[in-house]
């Protein structure tokens, strides 16, 4: 429970801090004066005040916010309770004296930091981490009925070693190593239990697929690699690399296997039998409670059986270009995918319960530092991106009502009647306080409500 707390508390700081650094950062560049600069709100724990700003951390750790002189919504005081220093501040150099173009910067700001520090954070983990390269599928799980590969004898359960002389290694498929032409022979070396064989194989071609095939169908071998800290297979003794033989007196040929029987034994005693660096080791696992994606045209969310455990991957360094390539290509989809998920939601396609607040929020980071580091950097990435989105709201107090409002006065040329901005302020008030309720429920469903 407290490195939960402590893992929420350190990653909405982060980003957090980089949210009201953006504000802070352009308010200054527009010669903004600022007041304040603080991680948290609340009574001021720590506090250094560094030329015309002082520098800040709350007692209240679930936020932040940047005190700007001539902004009427500040955060500790309105302008008539600021100190004395800031009597003397010019009048250009006041917030509300800027233009709507220069303020809306500044409230663009935060939201624009949050989606760089995801972009960021995607491009340096894949620089250190390299990219994952998927095990060969090398374990034959099916044969088609009058196939070549029927016909030329292979059989459920071979291993293949190598096709023409090239070995089967992580990042290669069987069918990108079988030569597809007409009279073409592929030679299999195979593994047969303790019999090594050589299989040749033609392709033919098929008329349902329209296409020359061999008739084979392959799968991964049940390889662990990374181990969720504190999960059941950890506390087994069970680690990266180790491979599983069999569950419940079953041979396990493959990670499939191994994952839907699983996903299948909530709460029910397994006994798993694995190799590991060479040693044969046992014990008797109980899968716990995991989310998954229920299948289905409604976007849904199930409990599955799990213990903590992902597939074995390769993993491949890649220069800082190619970085830079490929973390822009994940925040690209990821963003696609956020906005997919809004869309299903309110079109009613998503059920309530692939939602997540506060709580939800907290509860999977705590998940995250137990699977490791990188897994907690992407999560950030992934937070972080949501905040930017979330604060986009075209209601106030978010970035987006602000927007809204200086777009108006920018593209008319005159302020909103404070009236206006008054029925704005409540109305998003009512907005924010309904959502937040909305979003705690949910919460409070998802995590006890099942």
């Amino acid at each position: 429970m407290l490195l939960t707390l402590a893992a929420f508390i350190f990653v909405l700081s982060i980003v957090v801090f980089v949210h009201e650094a953006g504000h802070f950062v352009v308010a200054k560049l527009n010669g903004i004066y600022v007041v304040t600069f603080s991680i948290g709100f609340g009574p001021k724990i720590l506090k250094k005040r560094i030329g015309e700003t002082e520098y800040a951390i709350s007692a209240f750790p679930f936020g932040g916010y940047v005190k700007m002189a001539g902004d009427s919504e500040m955060v500790d005081g309105k302008d008539g309770d600021m100190d004395e220093r800031l009597a003397n501040v010019p009048e250009d150099r006041l917030y509300r004296s800027k233009t709507p173009w220069q303020r809306m910067t500044v409230v663009l700001a935060g939201p624009f930091m949050n989606a760089v520090l995801a972009i960021v954070l995607f491009v340096m983990s894949i620089w250190t981490q390299g990219v994952f390269v998927a095990n060969p599928r090398d374990i034959i799980v099916n044969v088609t009925a009058d196939s070549p590969a029927e016909a030329a004898g292979f059989m459920p359960g071979d291993v293949v070693l190598s096709i023409n002389g090239e070995l089967i290694e992580a990042g290669k498929e069987i069918a990108d190593l079988i030569t597809y032409d007409e009279d073409a022979i592929s030679r299999f070396v195979v593994l047969r239990l303790t019999d090594t064989l050589e299989i040749d194989v033609s392709p033919a071609w098929n008329e349902e697929a329209e296409r020359l095939v061999v008739g084979i169908f392959s799968y991964s071998r049940p390889i662990i690699g990374d181990v969720k800290r504190d999960g059941p297979a950890y506390d087994a003794g069970m680690r990266g690399g180790a491979m599983v033989l069999s569950v419940n007196d079953t041979t396990i040929n493959t990670y499939i296997e191994l994952e839907q029987l699983v996903h299948g034994r909530l709460d029910v005693p397994l006994d798993f039998v694995w190799v590991q660096n060479g040693d044969t080791m046992s014990a008797t696992l109980t899968p716990e409670g995991m989310d998954a994606a229920k299948e289905g045209e409604k976007l849904d969310v199930i409990q599955v059986g799990a213990i903590g455990i992902t597939e074995h991957y390769e993993k491949e360094k890649v220069s800082f270009g190619e970085s830079v390539r490929l973390g822009s290509r994940a925040f690209k989809e990821m963003f696609v995918g956020i906005m997919l998920f809004l869309k299903k939601l309110f079109s009613g396609q998503a059920s309530i319960r692939a939602v997540g607040g506060p709580l939800r929020v907290g509860v999977m980071v705590g998940e995250m530092v137990r699977w490791g580091f990188n897994y907690l950097i992407n999560f950030i990435a992934f937070f972080s991106l949501n905040l930017a989105i979330f604060n986009l709201l075209p209601i106030l107090p978010f970035d987006g009502g602000h927007f809204v409002i200086f777009l108006f006065e920018g593209l008319s040329g005159r302020k909103p009647g404070p009236k206006v901005e008054e029925i704005m302020g409540q109305v998003g008030f009512i907005i924010l306080i309904a959502l937040m309720a909305f979003i705690f429920a949910v919460d409070i469903f998802n995590l006890f409500g099942r």
